[in-house]
């Protein structure tokens, strides 16, 4: 499954930006392994990105990261390749947050697929974020290129974005298809495209970015626009069953609570078959959660029969 991107911004009152995208990728880094990117303003724009995980910093590193992402403002992305090709060099140039410049100049990190784009692009695209960043770009303004990307791109998404005069954004499909959430430390505001991002930052969960929503963050202030109203809400199915973590929050409950509710709904579905079973075995790691469920509903017992090794990232 490489359909699951994970995307961070963060607005802080005082001090970097950076430390507060660093933790709230690195919570998230299950949602994509083949590249990561960063990016701040400060006096123009600044970014790191690399293919990979997110490397562990240590204290005296730290400060070199500040002196490549000053500024106290900024958005994050870790990568699935969804479209294009899946080479070293594609996967290089797929990296976000990407950066665009046609009437507005900003810089995008996005979680989705686009299935079509009604406005012709000048060239082919090799990546669904660039569909998005040129529609954005080529509007007179952050309202109206997010307005155009609901009306004439089709598919889902989720993007945090940033603007070269400072203004942090994020916004939703319609269907509010791909996760996404904000929230208040206090000294700053946050997106995520899951809650474990604003957890491991100590950083109040504000809730759901909604459906067809956008919301711009600048010089501390928060503006929520309704540009569409909500479609069928569609929360893509498999954030719950094996793209989100799960003490992550999505439609109001924990993605534990859900999958483990997964398992006892099959175990009463298959009751009669559940009495002749002597054991019950679970692939880790999403389905040890809806395993136990089974358990607790048949009372058959649950055993871990398969392990995982964590420190092999390509395979499970």
């Amino acid at each position: 499954m490489m359909e699951a991107c994970g995307v961070f911004g963060a607005y802080a009152k005082s001090g970097a930006a950076f430390p507060y995208m660093y933790w709230g990728l690195l919570a998230q880094n299950h949602r994509g392994h083949q590249s990561y990117g960063f990016l701040t303003l400060d006096r123009g724009f600044h970014e790191v990105k690399a293919l990979g995980l997110i490397p562990q910093v240590s204290g005296w590193e730290v400060k070199e990261w500040l002196k490549r992402l000053p500024g106290n403002v900024g958005v994050g992305h870790v990568r699935y390749a969804t479209s294009g090709l899946s080479d070293v060099e594609s996967l290089r140039h797929g990296a976000q947050p990407a950066v665009f410049e046609g009437r507005l100049k900003l810089a995008l990190a996005y979680n989705g697929n686009v299935v079509w784009c009604k406005r012709p692009l000048e060239r082919p695209t090799q990546s669904d974020v660039e569909v998005m960043g040129k529609v954005l770009s080529e509007a007179g303004e952050l309202e109206e290129g997010v307005k155009a990307c609901m009306d004439e791109v089709e598919g889902a998404f989720s993007a945090v974005g940033l603007t070269s005069d400072g203004t942090l954004f994020a916004f939703r499909d319609p269907h509010g298809i791909k996760p996404l959430c904000h929230g208040n430390g206090g000294n700053v505001y946050a997106f995520s495209s899951e809650s474990v991002g604003l957890n491991i930052n100590s950083i109040e969960y504000l809730g759901e970015v909604e459906p067809g929503e956008l919301i711009k963050v600048s010089e501390g202030d928060v503006e929520r626009v309704k540009l569409r109203p909500c479609g069928n809400h569609a929360l893509c199915a498999f954030e719950f069953a094996y793209f989100a973590r799960p003490d992550s929050i999505l439609n109001g409950r924990y993605v534990y609570e859900a999958r483990v509710e997964f398992g006892r709904n099959l175990g009463r579905e298959y009751s009669e078959i559940a009495e002749r079973l002597d054991v019950i075995l679970d692939i880790p790691e999403t389905a040890s959660d809806a395993a136990y469920g089974f358990h607790v509903e048949t009372g058959v017992p649950w055993e871990r029969a398969l392990r995982r090794h964590r420190y092999v990232t390509h395979r499970a």
